[in-house]
């Protein structure tokens, strides 16, 4: 509705039934999209004079083809394009316009035109209330347990990520355990429980206090939200279990479903209990610590819905990417590190412990660094702002970030690292392909990407005061003591904001209810790095326009936003940079419009498409169509 006095008039209709209709009529159509165009191009021929009405300054979504005719028409002067303008009030025999062109001396104005028909092309009302009184269940509606089970995903998050850099404080407050008997024997303690239920006034009193130093102060605020989190996520898990058990257990099925729920229900109390008894106590449970375990389960989630997108999508290109990022999470990010590399350190094999591998790439042992050939900074920015930055890892981090990654997205475009091996992604892509469809869309999401390019400065400012403050050991004058202390504190700020805040608590959070790609969209200053050279790439996603049928498909499945749409029923070559190269755009569509393919030069404002001529032809033999 266009929500304007005058639109019930029996002359407003908002379907075309026949063209033919329009002969001799004053007809006004309000639009901008194909249904609009189509309309005015049918009726053009038979009305006495016929308007479009737009509220935008140019038409975005309309084929070229409608365009173009559209042009025709106007220029033959059968039609009149009032662009910028409103419907203010339709009458018998006129309509109000209201023209909003700038104008530095007017102003908006109003514009009365003669009118006998008016088509209102501006969509159609979903029967929304009719759907709910049927009990059915609109996409992207949440219910009462839905929405409990988003925040117990918050609450989950903020218990891990705030938990995790507060753990040493436990001990102060508990005392320590010495076994596994000690951690469970405490559940049934009743000092225990009176400590617990104290702990967040005595972290407060300890906040308050002279003990609290500025650098140390976000470790107790870490403490007290992860302990407010964890009674929240404890309260509400208690409730949501009961609900499953009453609601959801009488109905089971040995399906995918089930499976998978029972996955995340066994890996949440296996994580529990390695977390607390690590984190708090100390304790690895069968001698391992939680980095092996956390990342085993990482790995094994990935494999596991890794192989279930497969299965559901067993295309060439998905095959291939996904065992890709499968081997890549398997091999570099936990086997090397979690089992390799300490086993040959143990025996020897990685040479003396003055050498070469134990003074630069792993220095003390620390193993935890090789995750920094696949991260790349500032994505992993443990490398360059521990306590000692090598050489190794200084020269190996620039090249990978602005050498190694710049030259595969100019070539293949991000979704070369995004989309085939980065973590992150890894996990976008397996556990949060059936949640792809869930992604925000529209220009207020389009803003927010921009957050992501704020991480990014940060990032630069935060690493350049750490190596600045390298430099205080050799006792240059000009570099003082305060630049160590102002980097520690930035770094802080930027650990809590992006690593634990977005990457950890949001990133996770909302990964069932936003799409897995909230992080990879809003938050990762290495994303943002790559946006900016992927302005240049010669990557595209190419269309065949005739093929289209504006089904918005390609937008619906597409999990960083993008409005493949737009581009594939124009023709114009897709050159958004958010683009990960996921292949479910190409895959999904009904018509087999797209297809992966790469500009002879770079085009970054898509200037020179219609001059460089591509054949489409023969795309279905080739494996990089995704087909």
């Amino acid at each position: 509705m266009l929500k304007v006095p005058g639109e019930n008039l029996p002359k407003v209709y908002n379907r075309l039934f026949d063209p033919v209709d329009a002969k001799g009529q004053d007809v006004l159509i309000v639009g901008g999209g194909d249904t609009a165009l189509e309309t005015a191009i049918a009726v053009a021929e038979h009305a006495k004079s016929t308007t479009i009405s737009y509220r935008k300054p140019a038409f975005s979504r309309p084929k070229e083809g409608n365009v173009e005719k559209l042009n025709k028409l106007v220029s033959d002067g059968k039609l009149k394009l009032m662009m910028e303008s409103e419907v203010k009030e339709v009458k018998e025999d006129k309509v109000i316009l209201v023209d909003n062109k700038e104008c530095a001396d007017c102003g908006s104005k109003d514009v009365i035109i003669d009118n006998s028909m008016v088509f209102t092309m501006i969509g159609k009302e979903l029967p929304l209330d009719f759907f709910k009184r049927s009990k059915i269940q609109m996409e992207g509606e949440l219910s009462l347990t839905a929405k409990l089970q988003f925040a117990l995903l918050i609450l989950f998050a903020g218990v891990l990520y705030f938990g995790k850099s507060s753990a040493d404080l436990f001990e102060h407050f508990f005392g320590k355990a010495n076994s596994w008997s000690d951690v469970f024997s405490n559940l049934f303690n009743a000092q225990f429980w009176i400590n617990f239920a104290a702990l967040p006034v005595l972290i407060l009193q300890t906040i308050f206090s002279d003990a609290v130093k500025v650098w140390s102060f976000t470790k107790y605020f870490n403490a007290f939200v992860a302990y407010l989190s964890l009674i929240g996520f404890i309260l509400l898990g208690v409730y949501l279990l009961y609900k499953f058990f009453k609601d959801y257990l009488p109905q089971l099925k040995l399906n995918w479903q089930t499976f998978k729920y029972f996955y995340f229900i066994t890996i949440g109390i296996f994580f529990a209990v390695v977390f607390f008894g690590g984190r708090y106590f100390g304790l690895e449970l069968l001698g391992k610590s939680q980095s092996f375990w956390y990342t085993g389960f990482y790995s094994l989630t990935i494999l596991l819905f890794g192989l279930r997108r497969i299965k559901m999508k067993p295309t060439r290109y998905i095959k291939l990417q996904t065992w890709t990022l499968i081997l890549i999470q398997a091999l570099p990010l936990f086997i090397f590190p979690e089992i390799v590399f300490p086993f040959l350190g143990k025996i020897g094999a990685l040479g003396a412990k003055d050498g070469f591998i134990f003074t630069q790439v792993f220095p003390g042992e620390s193993y935890w660094r090789s995750y920094g050939f696949i991260l790349a900074w500032p994505l992993f920015l443990s490398n360059m702002y521990s306590s000692n930055v090598t050489t190794f890892w200084l020269i190996f981090s620039f090249i990978q970030t602005f050498v190694f990654i710049p030259y595969i997205v100019y070539r293949w475009g991000k979704g070369a690292y995004c989309g085939w091996i980065c973590s992150c992604g890894a996990l976008a892509e397996t556990l949060g392909d059936e949640y792809r469809t869930l992604a925000l869309h529209g220009p207020k999401a389009k803003k927010w990407k921009n957050f992501s390019q704020w991480a990014l400065l940060a990032a630069f400012v935060v690493t350049g005061l750490k190596l600045l403050s390298g430099l205080y050991d050799f006792n240059i004058p000009i570099i003082s003591e305060k630049i160590s202390y102002t980097a520690d504190i930035l770094h802080n700020i930027y650990y809590i904001g992006i690593d634990m805040i977005f990457a950890g608590v949001l990133g996770v959070g909302v990964y069932f209810f936003l799409s897995g790609r909230v992080w990879c969209r809003f938050g990762c200053p290495l994303a943002a790095w790559m946006n900016i050279v992927n302005r240049f790439s010669r990557y595209r996603i190419l269309s065949e326009k005739k093929k289209c049928i504006s089904c918005n498909i390609c937008t619906k499945v597409c999990h960083m936003g993008i409005d493949v749409m737009n581009y594939a029923n124009k023709g114009i070559p897709m050159n958004d940079v958010e683009c990960v190269r996921c292949s479910a755009c190409v895959v999904n569509c009904p018509t087999q419009v797209l297809s992966f393919g790469s500009l002879p030069k770079t085009d970054p404002n898509n200037k020179l498409y219609k001059d460089i001529k591509i054949d489409l032809s023969n795309k279905s033999a080739n494996w990089g169509s995704g087909l």
